[in-house]
């Protein structure tokens, strides 16, 4: 008798017995979202975002004025005069005259500000530096969004496959239980020899190891999408079969195009070749003159009681140069080192678009078989 299309007939009605009461039913597409929405290792990622914008922060702050309030007491004794063989001989002139150092106390409170006036695109570039590497951030986050939906997907099918042949095997199984408990009613009434009795109890026994082996392969299943969904261990899981056949894939030289074009990971290395271009920009730069405004506004008193005294008023203002003309060849190294990793980056650039088209043909060839 041929039993495999009860068997497959038994098994449509099994897998919906695999699904356990009270469970929330899930489609792909609503999988996929709560693992993009809850998803602990994606949300982690995410948050590289904040990180990068507090860089872009930092990185614009250095165009602005910088102020500090600075406030200070001090106590001094000074006997330079004493020292001074100037002031011997002016001592001389007053016979019976005399000197003693006073000592001296001090409240200084000003307020401080530096401000760039020209700095050959150093803080230009680092701005821009900081924004470049805010939208490498954005692209590994879309890649790891990428990877998420993809791993949610691989294993909601898993758990349907890992329940369908379950299902399956089971419906084998009773099938076989139900041969046997007829050759055992035959073998009562002398219709069945006891050689057909131990051939069916051998198929029953023989099913059983494949039974618990595939209860093993939906409980793997149905962990590993629990973990990417963030639900807790043992959470029910009813998942809407997904209908209809898949459609036919456009071309292969399609596809290849269209991955090299929108693949996040490529538009990631090509920013980090912009960003290696703001680096050596920078780095150059620090070789350079830097300009710089510097000022001060306070009170400088011996008495508190004069701090409101307009006359006690201490302020400065200047302008200066700052150029590191020669540091012994480190900014050329770094330079140097800069100008490699751009072209090891541009090389990993070109093989990552090899493999690319390389993973796009064998997918579609995968998909078409």
């Amino acid at each position: 008798m041929n039993r495999v299309p009860r068997i497959l007939a038994a098994a449509s009605i099994a897998a919906a017995l695999c699904v356990p009461a009270g469970a929330a039913r899930l489609d792909l597409p609503t999988a996929v979202q709560r693992a993009l929405d809850e998803n602990p290792a994606l949300a982690a990622i995410a948050e590289s975002r904040a990180r990068v914008a507090g860089g872009i922060r930092e990185a614009r702050a250095d165009a602005f004025p910088q102020l500090a309030l600075v406030t200070a007491w001090s106590q001094s004794r000074n006997p330079s005069l004493l020292n001074s063989p100037d002031f011997e001989s002016i001592l001389e002139q007053f016979p019976g005259g005399s000197f003693e150092p006073s000592t001296q106390e001090l409240t200084r409170a000003v307020v401080e500000v530096t401000q760039p006036i020209w700095t050959f695109g150093k803080v230009g570039a680092a701005i821009d530096l900081a924004e470049l590497a805010a939208q490498v951030a954005d692209r590994r986050i879309t890649v790891a969004e990428l990877d998420t939906a993809q791993a949610v997907a691989e294993a909601y099918y898993r758990v349907l496959a890992s329940r369908d042949a379950l299902a399956t095997i089971e419906a084998d199984r009773r099938f076989r239980r139900r041969d046997l408990e007829r050759v055992e009613s035959l073998l009562e009434i002398g219709e069945a020899t006891e050689l057909e009795q131990l051939r069916a109890e051998a198929a029953v026994a023989e099913v059983e190891p494949e039974v618990a082996r595939r209860q093993g392969d939906v409980s793997i299943a149905e962990t590993a999408l629990r973990r990417l969904l963030a639900l807790p261990a043992g959470e029910p899981l009813d998942l809407v079969a997904v209908a209809g056949d898949p459609g036919e894939a456009p071309a292969v030289d399609e596809l290849v195009a269209s991955g090299l074009a929108a693949r996040p990971e490529i538009a990631d290395f090509e920013l980090q070749l912009e960003i290696y271009d703001k680096r050596r920009a920078v780095t150059a730069a620090e070789g350079k003159p830097q300009i710089e405004f510097a000022g001060s506004w306070g009170r400088e008193v011996r008495e508190l009681d004069n701090f409101s005294d307009p006359l006690y008023s201490a302020w400065s203002a200047g302008v200066g140069l700052r150029w590191e003309f020669f540091d012994g060849g480190r900014r050329r190294g770094r330079l140097e080192q800069l100008a490699s990793e751009q072209r090891q980056t541009a090389l990993d650039l070109e093989d990552l678009r090899a493999r690319v088209g390389l993973e796009i043909g064998q997918a579609a060839a995968d998909y078409r078989t």
